[in-house]
């Protein structure tokens, strides 16, 4: 996954010691880009600065904004853009599982986190959204859209 390295992942989490933890754990493990955000504006200043990747969200911190949503967590700060998010929760069992999906998000990482299968599972996700096409910061670099794949499946199929 050469890729990885260069993907701009924005770590939102209330939580400074738990943010710091997770920014340098991915940091040690490979990736350059990791964006610290504290609260949902400074993420979505962060993703108006630059295109981000993915966005790993600890809800903790964030439950009234869930409880005003009328949902059982926060939706995915950036679903209407179409990036990618990885929801951090103590709760890992199938009706959270559905009730993250429902939000917005691709997958649930337990807590506390392990650093190796964080960073495992954002490279999973990145990889199925380059296949689709969907990679921000490679388009960015590129100064093009995202290539449509359609029609040549259709043609080999």
């Amino acid at each position: 996954m050469r890729f990885l390295p260069a993907a701009r992942i924005v770590i939102l989490d209330a939580d400074c010691d738990h943010r710091a933890f997770i920014c340098s754990s991915l940091g040690e493990l490979g990736l350059l880009q990791v964006l610290p955000a504290a609260t949902l504006p400074e993420a979505r200043e962060i993703a108006e600065k630059q295109p981000i990747d993915l966005c790993v969200v600890d809800p903790r911190g964030f439950e009234a904004l869930a409880r005003a949503e009328g949902k059982k967590v926060i939706a995915n700060p950036f679903r209407q853009n179409g990036i990618s998010a990885v929801l951090l929760s103590a709760d890992t069992s199938r009706a959270m599982i559905a009730a993250a999906a429902e939000a917005g998000y691709r997958a649930v990482v337990g807590l506390p986190v392990v650093p190796r299968f964080l960073y495992r599972r954002i490279g999973s996700i990145l990889q199925k959204t380059r296949r689709a096409g969907r990679f921000a910061s490679e388009e960015a670099r590129a100064g093009s859209t995202a290539p449509d794949f359609s029609e040549s499946r259709r043609q080999r199929n």
